[in-house]
């Protein structure tokens, strides 16, 4: 929206709380609809009862502006779904066909989905099998694991029931990622964690070492506290078994990596 556009807002919005609907229609309406504005077109509709929706809607879905089409079929009762759907799809932005999906009753799910699927953007694919219940969360997993990207395997194995665990996990193993390796171990029941212990003793880093023996229940404490002692970054290494005797206390340690692990995760 610009300048002008949220002044002449302002404006009607004002004269509306002054004069009340009857007026503001009378006075404003036609001006409004010759200017074409997306977003001046859903305000009236919206919010000014007896407004010409259908004109206003118009207005809308010839701007072929998805934001602007979502909250329109969202909030103006009445409106026409599948007109103002085709526009999101035609736009194929990712993010608006998520959440028209989502949120607008009568949404066609398939249409807006292949738009996803298409697009082979593992980011959205995992939204749109998080979010909405009745997607094809086993051809959207597809997607995700020829991405090879371990970050959104790791989110789909975390939060869709029914997930290959086995099959997404074998690509955060194979990425070599130890941020995503530490957390696919930590939090997924299911996972493999000897697999996942092995790429980050093999990557002689102490701060993930540490972090994978204090975290992941069934760790091998010996073999990663080794590794620790061992790697060039010696102001990372702890005794596991003696922490309670350190200098430093166990809060502090904590702290220390987990502001290390930030850092690292920042910079990938």
């Amino acid at each position: 929206m610009n300048n002008k556009h949220e002044e002449i807002l302002g404006k009607i919005k004002e004269y509306y709380r002054d004069y009340g609907a009857k007026k503001t229609i009378l006075n404003f309406e036609d001006d409004i609809l010759k200017l074409n504005s997306p977003n001046l077109s859903y305000y009236f509709a919206c919010d000014i009862e007896g407004s010409n929706r259908k004109a206003h809607e118009q207005v809308v879905i010839e701007s072929k502006n998805p934001k602007w089409c979502y909250y329109f079929a969202l909030n103006v009762k009445g409106s026409n779904i599948k007109s103002l759907e085709q526009v999101i799809i035609e736009s194929k932005n990712l993010g608006w066909c998520c959440d028209f999906a989502r949120n607008v009753k009568g949404a066609n799910i398939k249409a807006l989905e292949q738009v996803v699927l298409e697009s082979k953007d593992p980011r959205w694919c995992f939204y749109f099998a998080c979010h909405i219940e009745d997607s094809n969360k086993k051809v959207l997993e597809e997607v995700v694991l020829e991405s090879k990207d371990p970050r959104w395997c790791y989110y789909f194995a975390l939060n869709i029931k029914g997930a290959n665990i086995k099959a997404l996990e074998q690509v955060v193993i194979e990425s070599k990622n130890l941020y995503y390796c530490f957390y696919f171990a930590k939090e997924i029941k299911e996972s493999n964690i000897k697999a996942l212990e092995q790429v980050v003793i093999e990557s002689k880093d102490s701060q993930f070492c540490y972090l994978f023996a204090q975290s992941v229940k069934g760790a091998d404490v010996a073999a990663l506290e080794n590794v620790a002692h061992e790697s060039e970054k010696k102001q990372y290494s702890c005794d596991f078994k003696d922490l309670k005797d350190s200098k430093y206390s166990k809060e502090e340690i904590d702290t220390e990596n987990i502001k290390q692990l930030v850092k690292t995760f920042r910079n990938e």
